[in-house]
């Protein structure tokens, strides 16, 4: 644990400003393509001050990272030439096994993720673009919401050193348990069309 706590560390030397700009930046890349965690970069900003107004600005970015790099995937899946067909057929194929079809999915992708690439996601199922948005901002909200709640709960409760270490831990089980579990969802939806024997079944119906 004593590498987040450098982090910290130097995190604090660099300033508010650009800590916030470099978690837009984190965040940003995560919601186009490449998972890169930033659940725990944004608990090291929130632990080199932790105050209500400090989270708030740190759960502010989170939104506009995430809406940022969901509309510009949003743009790609709309562009008729970009996106290759047999990526739409895919993606149309996965949401037909989906439990829910319509944009509430996006809310719970927050938690539980099960939409690869979501902004080209919500283009090609033909999803509400506000709506959507709308889902992807209030959910990343509470999310990180969450995790800067028991981050600030935990630093009451436990010396410095402690927190940081239970927070870490907090978070990274959460993290984990739905992984997993988006991951399961995405085995069972792609293997849904697949009888006991290995063969092909008639596709599933779109709603």
């Amino acid at each position: 644990m004593s590498f987040f706590a450098d982090l910290i560390s130097g995190l604090a030397v660099i300033g508010p400003g650009a800590m916030l700009i470099g978690l837009f930046a984190v965040i940003f890349f995560d919601s186009m393509v490449v998972p890169v965690g930033p659940e725990l970069l944004a608990i090291a900003i929130f632990m080199t001050n932790i105050s209500p107004f400090w989270g708030l600005l740190i759960v502010a970015m989170v939104a506009c990272g995430q809406i940022l790099g969901s509309t510009i995937l949003y743009l790609v899946g709309q562009h008729p030439r970009i996106m290759p067909q047999y990526v739409k057929k895919m993606m149309n194929r996965y949401r037909s096994g989906l439990l829910i079809k319509d944009e509430r999915m996006v809310f719970l992708n927050c938690f539980v993720p099960v939409l690869p690439f979501l902004g080209a996601f919500v283009a090609v199922a033909g999803w509400d673009y506000r709506k959507s948005m709308t889902y992807v901002a209030t959910g990343g909200a509470l999310k990180y919401s969450l995790f800067l709640g028991l981050s600030g709960t935990f630093s009451q409760l436990f010396e410095q050193g402690i927190a940081q270490r239970v927070s870490i831990i907090a978070v990274l089980c959460l993290l984990v348990a739905s992984g997993v579990y988006g991951y399961s969802r995405r085995r069972h939806i792609f293997g849904v069309d697949r009888n006991p024997s290995g063969t092909r079944a008639l596709p599933l119906q779109e709603e």
